[in-house]
């Protein structure tokens, strides 16, 4: 697709055709490299939306044309599969497709884009990214190999000498495992053992949490005994102490209680009246404060009333004298002497609005006059200047067309010498063109020898091509032909490693064997000294086992008294959790004794509800029988005993529910407090016992451990040292079996040999590639040689073909010239008639000017008198009228001023406002009356309250001392029941006595402990035996790697650099292909002088192992390479880019000889053109015998189409255009209509 059309930008826009949808095709036709049609479809829609356009895919067909039944076959229809079936089908890559062959307009100057974007481009056609992956997967496989061989290499002595002693060891392994066996029989055994020792402490523990439990019940009822003693203590004294039982004191109290209520509803009544009275006062008070306020206001407006009233009769009086009116002179006025006086004045303001009315027409009238008389004069003038501007635009007009006729009359000063002189020098230049045409040798003559220069050059190629289709063949088999040249290499190769080996490790030989040594015996002199090396290499390592074991075995009692300990950690934090849920931060014993204490206050509380609820329960049934108070004995009417005994039983209800919740919720807290006693005493012995044994018994362990770790690292650092010493002779024994190795492989080449050359024989061509290049370069110069010449000869027919073209182009010229001369003498004819005529003209006007100046200046006299005349009425008028409208304004402002009286006079009604007075007045008189009586009842019921206040408080200290009475013979019984709750515990706990449990529990801990102990130190031992019967495993299954992975590693080495090899040759042949393409297409094309051709350059990054290019296209100016981006011009830019792609296009396009060009001629002037259509000329010519050429333009320039046209080989051209409806259609149009 186009570049930026991936939202359908090249189909045509849904809103042109009032569709929501465009569906659009793609279609191509074309040979593959087999010869075979191919078709390519491409089904595409666009859809309008609101936030834009959606392209979408409709589908993608590849078909084949079968030639047998003449009908096409899908391929494929699949996007992805079709991208890469195309360029296989077209035999070329598709960097060559996108950058060479198919290049839209927008891309076409890539080859002077950015370095970067540069290098992406020649790096996608010269195929490099693919090769270059390779060699660096190959150098990753290599490098991760070689690591590998290094470890084999360093484990291999190991393995064989362990293959030998391969029956010991399974021997060792036997007996391990019957070790193993042994061992965990002993541990299920220890773990019977400790399960049975944890099932009795547990039941011991269980026993001794029954005596604690007992104990906090003791305890608790002591707490409680001595509350209830501190109470009675605290009671004695301070209480009048009675004589009468329970029930009468509960009498007494109940009658009291009555009293105290009736009192408390009395005052509660006094306390209502008071506040009802003291209400009143204040609601009186506030309606008083609101009467004196509008008294004050409506005193104030009549008072303002009468001064407005003064005022006004004072005006009127003055304005009478003023205006000379009679009978207002008596104060104050009457209503009817106002309003006669009002009609007096407003009947004068109307007179006198009347005759300023009449002075304004008559001023209007004068003036109108000497206006209509100053109009006629002014029409006058202005038609006399408005002719005599035309008169003068005229005359200018006149003028301007007579300079234009005179400037033109000089520039056609011809002569009838210049028309001579023309005539001459065009019969010398035709007599030149004929001489030019009959010259020898003749354009046919050239013509003919550069057709066989280019079927030279045509033979070239295909020798050409033929060979770099070997060098392809050759470089897909760079590998094979690498290890042949390698392998006739390998004997001197492999005599120069062994004797540096042998010169790398000679000293190491000389300290192990104290004498020199051949290659040959290297080998069997070291091995005994390997063996020694070994045994005590063994000998140490089984020390050091020894010693891991041991310090395995103290991690493993370590690691069990530590999480002896943690457990017993989370225990006590559980424990303390639980108590500092329930008790916070107070100690628990004394939060337990507390609460305990509060328990016996509330169920002493609770019984005393209990006995008052009999009591009230008496009451009731005294009511309801004799239906009189139980205790004033006064009658009851049957609503009154209802009420009396409803509210008796909802007292006795709320008493009994709110202290039995009460009491219920603190019964469940201290039976949780007692029984977390048990978790108090077990985190108690936990933190004085447990835990201090286990942590004495870590830190005794940790010493040990550090010990034996001390004696595991000395172990270690021998060990160390003994394995370096076995490294060193292992590493001479590797070098040792290298060096054996290098001399047995040595025999082996010659064989080798010949198989690769029978490899190569049957693959093609034995040459090497440098042959198969020495042959292509040959070639090459002859193509390249046979080309100069070719070009020569085009410069000598452009050369040619250009004095001719420029001679026809002179004689054109002179031609012109001879009839520019002979037109101008005609036109200096007709310019001086029209110059004679233009002067008449202005003759004419001028003197109509002068007339028109003359009856202006006879109207300007009488016009002056008439300006002042209207000034002087306008002046005169404005006075009088001024003077009259002030006279109205005076009258119009003294009748608003009263008329504004009257008006504020009349918003107030005079009698309404005394009536309203008089009745305030009166009813505030009565509201002070009831404010004295009411103060006096407020303080009457003052002085009751008093004495009711008085009679509660009596009623309040005989209720307290009848409680206290009733509250120390509750405490002296309940004394009495804990001492025989206390005596029944302390039986029963001295029938079970814990000391003995105690003894036991610690024997069971303590042999639990030791069980776990010998437990942990058997798993220790477990462990280690399982680690060494899985090292001896592993050992048993050891290969031998190394030496396949060494022969690898030398193939990967000569395949890399055969391939780098190979990559190289060719990059640098394609390279002086592409350049000598692009020297001799600039040197044919271009036609300045500033630059002599231009190359690529492909700098080298970094090392051969690992190189790359970087690519620059450079211009040639005198020798010297200057970098051609952002220094050429935009045309130059554009012819580069054209030369670039059509030689890319012939190194790399031999099976697709397509070429298409977009636009080729933008930018480029007429001389280059012209030379580009003349080299694509020489390119059609040259691949004219190319079945499968193919050279696509697309251009607007119609005159390098005609250029294109005078080849033989272009017959038509295809245009598009637009129809009536602005669609698109293309047409097949014969070249020479062009």
């Amino acid at each position: 697709m186009p570049p930026g059309s991936k939202t359908g930008a090249f189909v045509n826009d849904p809103k042109m055709t009032d569709s929501p949808s465009i569906k659009a095709q793609v279609r191509l036709r074309f040979k593959n490299v087999n010869n075979q049609t191919m078709s390519i479809v491409r089904c595409l829609s666009l859809t309008a939306k609101k936030t834009g356009y959606t392209q979408k895919t409709l589908e993608n067909v590849l078909a084949a044309l079968d030639p047998a039944t003449g009908e096409l076959v899908t391929v494929s229809s699949k996007c992805a599969e079709i991208d890469t079936e195309v360029p296989n089908h077209l035999g070329v890559s598709r960097a060559i497709l996108d950058n060479v062959i198919f290049c839209h307009q927008e891309e076409a100057n890539w080859p002077l884009s950015e370095p970067s974007i540069l290098k992406k481009k020649f790096d996608d056609i010269f195929a490099s990214t693919k090769y270059t992956n390779v060699l660096e997967s190959i150098k990753n496989i290599k490098k991760e190999k070689t690591q590998d061989l290094k470890v084999m290499h360093a484990s291999l002595e190991f393995l064989r000498r362990n293959k030998e002693k391969a029956e010991r060891i399974r021997d060792s392994l036997q007996r391990n495992g019957e070790n193993i066996e042994k061992s965990q029989e002993r541990i299920d055994q220890l773990e019977i053992e400790i399960s049975r020792c944890a099932e009795e402490i547990g039941r011991l523990m269980e026993r001794t949490r029954e005596l604690q439990a007992i104990e906090t019940t003791l305890n608790a009822l002591s707490h409680e005994r001595k509350a209830a003693l501190v109470n009675i203590r605290e009671l004695e004294g301070t209480f009048t102490l009675y004589s009468e039982s329970d029930v009468d004191l509960q009498e007494m109290l109940f009658k009291h209680d009555l009293s105290l209520k009736t009192a408390d509803q009395e005052k509660l009544k006094q306390e209502r009246q008071k506040q009802k009275a003291a209400s009143s006062i204040a609601n009186l008070q506030s309606s008083v404060s609101n009467n004196q306020q509008r008294i004050g206001q409506l005193k104030a407006s009549i008072e303002s009333n009468k001064k407005k009233q003064a005022e006004r009769d004072q005006l009127i009086h003055e304005l009478a004298q003023l205006y000379a009116y009679d009978g207002f002179d008596s104060l104050p006025l009457v209503n009817s002497d106002v309003v006669r006086f009002i009609n007096k004045l407003d009947i004068q303001v109307r007179q006198k609005s009347g005759e300023v009315e009449r002075l304004k027409s008559e001023i209007r009238s004068k003036e109108q006059v000497v206006r209509s008389q100053l109009a006629d004069k002014k029409a006058r003038i202005d038609m006399s200047s408005s002719l005599k501007a035309k008169s003068q635009a005229s005359i200018s007009s006149a003028q301007g067309k007579l300079r234009q006729q005179n400037a033109e009359l000089t520039k056609y000063q011809s002569t009838d010498a210049e028309i001579e002189s023309i005539e001459i020098r065009l019969a010398e230049q035709e007599s030149a063109l004929t001489a030019l045409k009959s010259s020898d040798p003749g354009l046919e003559s050239m013509e003919s020898q550069k057709r066989a220069m280019m079927a030279d050059v045509e033979a070239f190629e295909n020798d050409l091509s033929r060979l770099s289709e070997q060098i392809s063949s050759q470089v897909q088999s760079a590998g094979s032909q690498a290890r042949l040249t390698l392998m006739k290499n390998r004997h001197s190769q492999r005599i120069e490693q062994i004797q540096a080996l042998m010169g790398e490790n000679s000293a190491g030989f000389k300290s192990m064997l104290k004498h020199d040594v051949s290659p040959e015996t290297v080998e069997e002199s070291l091995e005994p000294i390997l063996r020694e090396k070994e045994m005590s290499a063994k000998s140490s390592r089984e020390s050091l086992e020894k010693y891991k074991r041991e310090r395995s075995t103290y991690d493993i009692r370590i690691d069990s008294i530590r999480a002896q300990l943690q457990k017993h950690k989370e225990t006590l934090e559980q424990c303390e959790a639980r108590i500092v849920a329930e008790c916070g931060t107070a100690p628990f014993l004394d939060f337990l004794a507390v609460k305990e204490e509060s328990l016996s206050e509330l169920r002493e509380q609770v019984q005393d509800m209990k006995t008052m609820g009999a009591m009230y329960g008496r009451f009731v049934d005294m009511a309801e029988k004799k239906h009189a108070c139980p205790l004033c004995s006064r009658g009851f009417d049957p609503t009154l005993e209802t009420q009396f005994t409803a509210k008796l039983r909802r007292l006795m209800s709320k008493a009994e529910n709110d202290d039995e919740h009460e009491l219920a919720a603190l019964e469940t807290t201290v039976a949780t407090l007692r029984s977390l006693k048990s978790a108090y005493d077990s985190a108690e012995h936990l933190k004085a016992t447990e835990v201090p044994d286990l942590k004495e018994q870590l830190t005794e362990l940790e010493e040990k451990r550090t010990s034996a770790v001390e004696a595991l690292e000395t172990a270690d650092l021998e060990t160390a040292t003994l394995m370096s010493d076995l490294e060193e002779v292992t590493r001479l024994m590797t070098a040792a079996k290298a060096i054996s190795a290098l001399c047995q492989e040595n025999s082996k080449d010659e064989a080798a040999v010949k198989d690769l050359e029978t490899e190569l024989m049957c693959t093609g061509s034995t040459k090497s590639t440098d042959e198969l290049q020495t042959e292509y370069n040959a070639i090459k110069q002859k193509m390249q040689n046979t080309r100069q010449e070719v070009s020569r000869l085009n410069q000598s027919i452009a050369q040619t073909t250009s004095e001719i073209r420029m001679k026809e182009q002179a004689i054109r010229s002179l031609r012109d010239k001879h009839g520019q001369l002979q037109n101008q003498r005609q036109r200096q004819t007709q310019i001086r008639e029209q110059i004679a005529e233009i002067e008449a003209s202005i003759r004419n006007i001028t003197q109509d000017m002068e007339q028109f100046e003359t009856e202006s200046q006879n109207v300007m006299p009488e016009m002056n008198r008439l300006n002042e005349e209207l000034q002087r009425v306008t002046a005169e008028g404005r006075e009088k009228e001024m003077s009259a409208q002030q006279v109205v304004s005076e009258l119009e402002r003294n009748l608003g001023r009263v008329q504004m009286y009257n008006k504020d006079l009349e918003r107030i009604d005079i009698k309404t406002t005394v009536t309203e007075l008089s009745k305030l007045e009166s009813t505030t008189d009565s509201y002070i009356d009831e404010i004295h009586q009411h103060t006096d009842d407020l303080q009457a019921a003052d002085r009751q309250m008093q004495v009711l206040q008085e009679q509660l408080s009596e009623f309040k200290n005989l209720q307290r001392n009848i409680d206290d009475n009733l509250r120390y013979r509750r405490y002296k019984a309940k004394a009495q029941e804990l001492d025989t709750q206390i005596a029944t515990a302390m039986s029963k706990k001295d029938q079970d006595a814990d000391e003995t449990y105690a003894r036991q529990l610690n024997r069971l801990s303590k042999k639990q402990s030791d069980l776990s102990s010998e437990r942990a130190g058997l798993q220790g031992e477990l462990r280690q035996m399982q680690d060494q019967k899985r090292a001896y495993e592993s050992e048993l299954q050891g290969e031998y790697k190394d030496v396949t992975t060494e022969l690898a590693l030398q193939d990967l080495e000569k395949y890399t650099k055969a391939l780098q090899s190979a990559i190289v040759e060719y990059h640098t042949m394609k390279m002086e292909e592409i350049n000598k393409s692009i020297k001799e297409l600039w040197t044919n094309t271009y036609r300045g002088t500033d630059i002599d051709t231009i190359e690529i350059r492909s700098d080298q990054e970094g090392l051969r192992a690992n190189q790359a290019y970087n690519y620059r296209v450079v211009m040639i100016q005198r020798g010297r390479a200057l970098d051609m981006r952002n220094r050429c011009s935009a045309g130059q830019k554009v012819l580069a880019s054209i030369i670039i792609r059509l030689a890319l296009a012939e190194s790399f396009s031999l099976n697709c000889g397509i070429l298409a060009l977009d636009e080729p001629t933008t930018n480029l002037d007429e001389a280059n053109v012209q030379q580009l259509a003349y080299s694509l000329k020489a390119i059609i010519e040259r691949h004219r015998q190319q079945s499968n050429f193919q050279l696509i333009i697309i251009t607007h320039d119609e005159d390098f189409l005609k250029m294109l046209s005078l080849t033989d080989y272009v017959d038509y051209y295809y245009r598009v255009k637009k129809d009536a409806d602005q669609f698109s259609t293309i047409w097949k149009m014969p070249v020479a209509e062009a």
